[in-house]
């Protein structure tokens, strides 16, 4: 059984899983009001630049979904190299229409190739977790009826807490009202973000210091802890703030120095929304399935 996966470009994934053979990416994009058009992209220069313009321009740039036409190429690829089965591992569907768009054009290939799509619910390195996890799951041997159920549930476990040091990116994107952006921006008051179990996002808390949110995210990880045990891992994906998400990665190591902390950028499609200074962290949970 040859099986293959395709995921978007905002999940991050590592060279590692990004250069595995049955690995396949779809690429949003993002368009800037002077023409310029970006791929969303891992590239750290490509990165730097973006979040540096960003936070220079007026107005926000625009992101789009992979055309069907990226969906139809890959698919036909994957039916001429033999392939038996493909799992679309996408983006939250609350959040983009990319995963609707696959699942229109892959459902059309059902005659010739087993297809399973996945809602992650979520964005960034908790898909890239799930990437990793899925080619685990594949590589033990395990078939689609025991991957898929025990995908559902690594996604209903995994969470993601985003913090917005920015405010401006909100209030360009109509996401906050300049005013109270403005009032937030005085008292250093970041609003904490959640990817709900829709996957959606809202407003989990409101706190003054970034002191007090790693004490709420440390919390937070521990309560994780007590319930997942060493299936727990943790992450943190970060809008152009390399430096911070350091800070906080040796803040979780100073009480588990045995935490083996990812650190990852949020691409330019997630920084749109996220800003510039943007930290994200990521309970990441693996597949209940030895």
């Amino acid at each position: 059984m040859r099986s293959a996966i395709i995921v978007d470009s905002t999940s991050s994934l590592p060279d590692e899983l990004k250069n595995h053979p049955d690995v396949y990416e779809v690429t949003l994009k993002i368009a800037f009001k002077d023409g310029e058009v970006m791929d969303d992209t891992t590239n750290e220069m490509s990165l730097k630049h973006f979040y540096h313009k960003m936070v220079s321009v007026a107005e926000l740039p625009t992101s789009s979904q992979p055309e069907p036409a990226d969906y139809y190429r890959i698919m036909d690829q994957l039916v001429a190299k033999g392939y038996d089965e493909v799992y679309g591992v996408f983006m939250s569907s609350k959040l983009s229409g990319t995963f609707q768009t696959a699942r229109m054009v892959m459902q059309e290939y059902q005659d010739r190739i087993n297809v399973h799509l996945i809602d992650t619910k979520a964005v960034s390195i908790i898909i890239a977790h799930e990437v990793k996890e899925l080619i685990r799951l594949i590589e033990s041997g395990y078939k689609a009826e025991q991957i898929i159920p025990a995908m559902n549930q690594m996604i209903q476990d995994s969470e993601i807490y985003v913090f917005i040091e920015d405010l401006n990116n909100l209030v360009k994107g109509g996401r906050a009202k300049a005013a109270s952006a403005f009032i937030g921006s005085v008292l250093k008051i970041y609003p904490i973000l959640r990817f709900e179990d829709d996957g959606t996002v809202d407003v989990f808390e409101k706190i003054r210091t970034e002191g007090k949110i790693k004490k709420s995210w440390l919390r937070i990880y521990e309560e994780a802890r007590a319930q997942f045990g060493d299936r727990l891992h943790l992450g943190f994906a970060h809008g152009d703030a390399y430096d911070k998400a350091i800070e906080f990665r040796d803040f979780f190591l100073e009480n588990y120095p045995n935490e083996d902390i990812i650190i990852r950028y949020l691409t330019p499609v997630l920084g749109v929304h996220g800003g510039k200074g943007a930290l994200g962290m990521g309970i990441l949970v693996d597949a209940d399935l030895d």
